[in-house]
């Protein structure tokens, strides 16, 4: 039963879970001499402390558990981990950073089949890392691997939604649409459902494909009340789009709706 919480809260990530989490850590370490299991029990801890936010005690416990355990498979959680704290903070530059160095001192390790799961979560990471760090030429080769691991159809509909994003913002236009196309066919997330619609709608209108273009800026026009889209930005897309089609009067009341958002 302590076992399942601890596992739960770390795999949700829930604070609730957490707080109950820690109890459980703390029983099972007054009681436990086992040096691997001591080690699983604080660097839980560590993530629990995380998931909480409180990252300074965080840090404490992983510094204890490689103090109690100080082995190669330790030290290469704890530098991940640091990693993972440093995303967590919201310190994205840091963190991929830390992720980077992680794999490069830890390269050989990787190669064991038991830390293949920390690896795919890295790789995971420093694609989401390497996006929001706009290094969109960078992530593409990290987010192109992580589509070969075993995703679920969420995150590999969101990974798809992201290679199409990097390859929009390189002005690889057929390749943006192709990843959108196929990230839409495979069903959004909330996160993507918008934004989606929206670089599709940019790589048809510089692919010269103008009625699919205003079809996908009149769907993000849908949207707009549901997710977070700049609407000022849709109603010009939609201007211009139009403008080019020879829907002049069309083309102005758009130009009018951006100028009113």
């Amino acid at each position: 039963m302590s076992e399942s919480v601890i596992k739960r809260a770390v795999e949700l990530n829930d604070p609730i879970l957490a707080k109950d989490a820690l109890r459980e850590i703390d029983i099972r370490l007054r009681s436990s001499s086992d040096q691997n299991e001591r080690a699983y029990l604080l660097f839980s801890k560590a993530s629990c402390y995380g998931i909480l936010g409180d990252f300074e005690q965080a840090r404490r416990q992983l510094s204890s558990a490689l103090r109690d355990n100080p082995s190669t498979y330790a030290q290469t959680t704890f530098d991940f981990m640091q990693g993972l704290l440093s995303q967590q903070e919201g310190k994205y530059a840091e963190a991929l950073g830390k992720f980077n160095a992680t794999l490069t001192v830890h390269f050989e390790l990787f190669k064991r089949p038991e830390l293949r799961e920390i690896y795919e979560d890295i790789q995971q990471r420093r694609a989401f890392l390497m996006v929001t760090l706009s290094k969109f030429r960078e992530a593409i080769p990290i987010l192109t691997e992580t589509l070969s691991f075993s995703l679920d159809e969420q995150l590999r509909s969101d990974t798809i939604a992201s290679l199409g994003m990097c390859c929009l913002e390189l002005k690889e236009y057929s390749a943006a649409r192709d990843h959108l196309l196929q990230a839409i066919a495979i069903g959004l997330t909330k996160k993507w459902e918008g934004a989606s619609h929206f670089y599709l709608g940019i790589a048809y209108f510089h692919s010269d494909m103008l009625q699919e273009a205003k079809r996908e800026f009149q769907k993000c026009e849908e949207l707009a009340a549901l997710h977070p889209l700049p609407i000022a930005d849709v109603y010009s897309w939609l201007s211009a789009s139009a403008r080019r089609l020879g829907e002049l009067s069309e083309s102005q009341r758009y130009a009018m709706l951006a100028k009113r958002n």
